[in-house]
């Protein structure tokens, strides 16, 4: 009996200290890692909703996404204090993840995914009576 509860007590202290280890692990790296899945599935959903993707397509969109985001945190981790280096590195990703949409997605609707990304890029400008007096 006691060499159940000696037993016992050591597995619970051992697995309390891999945890811990991995905790530590964690905060060292803390833009390592993977996404979560309601962040991709986020993502995927907003593509297949404005591009009508089909059931292949949106599988394969879900695994590319899931890749974009892990090196897009690997990124903004890694490059934090280099901001020319994390946009030139942010750029590559951008181009390599198009690069592999233009693999999964029909013209047209790679077509639709670069006008939407023009959209977004460009800075909409204030209206004329914001931010003066009067």
């Amino acid at each position: 009996m006691k060499s159940l509860l000696s037993t016992l007590i050591l597995l619970v202290a051992l697995s309390t200290a891999a945890s811990a280890q991995m905790k530590e692990r964690h905060a060292e790296l803390p833009g390592v890692g993977t996404p979560s899945a309601t962040q991709v599935d986020e993502a995927t959903r907003q593509m297949s909703n404005q591009l009508h993707l089909n059931e292949a397509q949106f599988i394969r969109l879900r695994a590319a996404n899931k890749i974009k985001l892990a090196r897009l945190d690997e990124i903004q981790w890694q490059y934090e204090s280099d901001a020319a280096m994390r946009n030139a590195k942010l750029l590559e990703l951008e181009s390599q993840f198009e690069a592999e949409c233009s693999r999964i997605l029909t013209p047209s609707q790679l077509s639709m995914y670069q006008n939407e990304q023009k959209r977004d890029s460009v800075p909409t400008a204030p209206a004329s009576n914001e931010g003066g007096i009067g």
